[in-house]
């Protein structure tokens, strides 16, 4: 089939390359504001921009990953979990969402839990915190 407008159709995949790679722009842009927010702990707004910056890119597994540090920072453990899960779901490699995800179960004293994020996080290269886990021991009466 021959097209009567090449011009028109290269021009239409330009602007569809444009728009897509201003879509990851912007979701960058998002995540960076949010991440300067967290730290402040301004967690209200760090969730809003982590949020846009997913809207723009469903598949960002840091910024998933960082909004459940800011649910965990308002005490919205199971909403934090939900993200964490996401992050997880989308990179299964990322040790520090198992080892966040071990802070909530603690909290929630679902000590087996905390023990498999645990085990999760340091076979892909993150050790836990000496600290953490001397706490873990005493509340869950295990050794590892």
């Amino acid at each position: 089939m021959k097209t009567k407008h090449p011009v028109t159709v290269v021009a239409l995949i330009g602007i569809i390359v444009v728009v897509g790679a201003h879509g990851c722009k912007e979701a960058k842009d998002y995540y960076n504001r949010g991440i300067a927010r967290l730290e402040k702990g301004e967690h209200d707004g760090a969730i809003l921009d982590f949020t846009r910056a997913i809207e723009k890119n469903p598949r960002f597994a840091n910024a998933y990953f960082y909004r459940g540090r800011a649910y965990l920072g308002k005490g919205e453990f199971d909403q934090a979990i939900s993200d964490l899960n996401k992050a997880i779901e989308i990179d299964p490699r990322l040790a520090v969402a198992y080892g966040e995800r071990a802070v909530i179960y603690f909290i929630k004293k679902e000590y087996d839990k905390v023990w498999e994020n645990i085990h999760k996080q340091e076979s892909l290269g993150l050790e836990a915190d000496p600290g953490f886990l001397k706490a873990l021991r005493e509340a869950s009466g295990r050794k590892k």
